[in-house]
């Protein structure tokens, strides 16, 4: 990806059970049990001091790092799914009110 597309992008997810596995300081981020994977942003963010935010669908968003941990259904269990998010995303209302940000933005 050239930096110009970069600049542009709003939003990635990573599919929770067959996309490319994300790891934040060891932790994984797709796929593991969405308990877990709260405690573990809840953790970092007092670790490392980063602005945490709950959305309205109750996923947990590390707003200062853009990630935004929500949980899917896979067969009989939910595993996480992240999304990266612009800052400003996540720090609008406008676009928080207005998950999921996996869609086209008008």
């Amino acid at each position: 990806m050239q930096f110009e597309q970069c600049a542009q992008l709003g939003v990635q997810g990573e599919a929770e059970s067959v996309g490319p596995q994300v790891w934040l300081a060891g932790f994984p981020l797709a796929g593991s049990d969405p308990g877990e994977g709260q405690q573990f942003l809840l953790d970092h963010a007092a670790e490392h001091g980063n602005w945490i935010l709950f959305t309205p669908d109750a996923s947990l968003a590390l707003t200062d790092l853009g990630v935004l941990l929500r949980d899917q259904r896979v067969g009989e269990t939910r595993l996480t799914r992240p999304l990266f998010v612009k800052e400003a995303w996540l720090e609008s209302e406008y676009y928080r009110d207005r998950l999921p940000l996996e869609g086209v933005m008008d």
